[in-house]
């Protein structure tokens, strides 16, 4: 594409901002350009990283690695100190001369990039590791059938790292681009992509798929109306546990103009959103703000009517009963059979079923008892060498590593009636952070809790900080969790210097062994530093299996060998 051409594709900066002004003021609702993410070229398919930057594509841009012609390279951005978004950068780590589309992180330090076949990566998603402000490849995954026949591709990964929502022509498209579904199905191997169905899919383009963090509702952009715009954003929500059964798409409100608008995805922790426009923009996207429209889950509508059962329900055959009726069932209520109408949004189950036979006591799903009235033994949270009590921090987190403060113990338990909430973390100033699980805690009633001073020589093992085998990838969240509390730990005391070191067992080759203690200690260390806390203040070692804690001759031997230790140097 020569200069010529190119000039024909610049926005008119000034028209395109008056026409959302315009917009906003007919809507009634704020639409935001982010001026200093916005430039004349194609800005697509926003993606949060765990600690704020914003990964996204570019396409036409003279400094792509395929000059203006490469459909899209990955450039970043993150906030400053006063909140304001930086110029953004190209990633050339994860750029070919192909369409390249970032669509999410399995871990921190993990990306997951769409490549379309250039500069010797096959057509399909790679993973990159991060290590410091370089991405060194990994390897591509394996997606079973994987194709994409057309020149577009858009997706992201679902917020648990198990799910790929993404956008191409491909086996079974309907049309145009489709939304196709791919699971994880062990470290590397996805499943082959799954059309989600005729509900979703259309003749017509279907781009930009985001999935909500229940997984409930799908928000994408479609040309299908055939009223002479762009693409509009709607929203579909999963009907029942089926991927391939969708309500009928709903436009979402406010961010709908004549061109096109695409890329609608929350602000982590926030309630805006991002989406991009092409409103006089000559078929080039921007960025915008917008607040965020939550759409309410599916409840199911029910009906009622008497009927006899001739013989006693067997357990597997009962209906299941929520918690909120169940502290209302006798035990000589009997069952009434329960007939689903359909399912649709926003509505209360208006009805709740009687009972026709006795329910064995083990099939009530009781309430749990609440334990804001209960006297718990207060748990004791000493300094591990003087023995003396210590001020101290809980916090509380589910699966997802999201976390919440507690104010003190009484308040704790009275949380931990709450299934989502799994671990705590126990951290004073001064002090080794404990991450305990939801047992251990349980357990631990009447009891102490040891941490240990942050001193010159003190050594721990990260025994809660798990690797996928034979890889330096975080293998859960909850490893994350304790990373986290690493940082806190570290910028709270901001003298403290430490040292990793990494091992294993003595299975394997040595030499590879020896590599791979390194690379998950220089793992560790370039999460700490990507969040923070300078490099200069972590060393790093590998001794692969030369320096075991346990017998290697058992399983159980060889999973403590396989472990990263933390020393506080002098």
């Amino acid at each position: 594409m020569n200069s010529e051409n190119l000039s024909s594709y610049l926005k008119a900066s000034g028209f395109f901002l008056l026409a959302f002004f315009l917009f906003s003021a007919v809507t009634g609702q704020e639409i935001i350009p982010i001026k200093s993410l916005n430039s004349p070229y194609d800005e697509q398919n926003p993606v949060f990283s765990s600690n704020g930057e914003l990964f996204f594509t570019v396409g036409f841009n003279p400094q792509n690695t395929g000059g203006p012609i490469d459909f899209g390279d990955i450039w970043y951005s993150k906030p400053d100190n006063k909140g304001e978004w930086q110029i953004p950068q190209k990633v050339s780590d994860l750029s070919t001369n192909g369409l390249d589309v970032l669509v999410g992180f399995s871990d921190a330090l993990t990306a997951m990039v769409y490549h379309s076949g250039q500069n010797g990566k096959k057509q399909g998603i790679h993973l990159y590791s991060r290590f410091g402000s370089s991405w060194n490849y990994l390897r591509p995954l394996e997606m079973g059938n994987f194709k994409n026949n057309g020149t577009h591709f858009s997706g992201r990964l679902s917020l648990d790292g198990n799910v790929l929502i993404m956008s191409m022509n491909s086996f079974g498209s309907f049309g145009n681009e489709d939304i196709y579904v791919s699971f994880k199905q062990s470290e590397g191997v996805w499943s082959s992509p799954l059309n989600v169905g005729s509900q979703v899919n259309t003749f017509a383009q279907e781009h930009s798929p985001y999935l909500s963090d229940d997984l409930q509702t799908l928000y994408f952009s479609s040309n299908f109306q055939e009223n002479r715009r762009g693409k509009d954003i709607y929203y579909s929500q999963r009907s029942g546990s089926s991927w391939d059964s969708w309500t009928v798409p709903t436009p979402i409100g406010f961010t709908n103009t004549q061109g096109s608008e695409m890329g609608y995805v929350k602000f982590p922790g926030e309630n805006n959103a991002i989406f991009t426009s092409t409103q006089n923009s000559e078929g080039f996207g921007d960025f915008f703000i917008v607040k965020f429209q939550t759409i309410q889950p599916l409840i199911v509508q029910v009906e009622t009517a008497i009927t006899e059962i001739p013989q006693p329900l067997e357990n597997e055959d009962l209906p299941k009963i929520e918690n909120s009726i169940a502290s209302e069932i006798k035990d000589t209520l009997k069952i009434e059979k329960v007939t689903v109408l359909q399912v649709i949004p926003e509505v209360r189950i208006d009805s709740v079923s009687k009972i026709v036979e006795t329910i064995p006591e083990e099939t009530i799903i009781e309430t749990p008892i609440s334990t804001s009235n209960r006297n718990w033994n207060e748990v004791k949270i000493l300094d591990a060498q003087t023995q003396s009590p210590i001020g101290y921090k809980i916090e509380i987190s589910n699966e997802r590593g999201i976390k919440r403060e507690i104010p003190n113990q009484n308040q704790l338990w009275n949380e931990l009636e709450d299934p989502q909430w799994v671990n705590l973390s126990i951290s004073s100033k001064g002090f080794i952070p404990q991450l305990l699980d939801k047992n251990s805690w349980i357990e631990s009633e009447g009891k102490e809790i040891l941490l240990k001073p942050a001193v010159a020589g003190t050594a721990i093992i990260l025994e809660n900080i798990q690797f996928n085998r034979g890889t330096s990838d975080f293998a859960d969240a909850k490893s994350i969790q304790v990373l986290d509390d690493f940082v806190l730990f570290l910028k709270e005391n901001p003298e403290i210097k430490i040292r990793l070191e990494g091992h294993t067992d003595n299975a394997g080759d040595p030499s590879l062994n020896k590599d791979l203690s390194m690379k998950r200690a220089s793992k560790i260390r370039a999460y700490l530093t990507i969040n923070g806390i300078e490099f200069e203040r972590i060393r790093t070692s590998g001794w692969g299996g030369t320096r075991p804690i346990a017998d290697n001759n058992t399983e159980e031997g060889r999973t403590k060998n396989r472990r990263v230790e933390m020393l506080i140097e002098n």
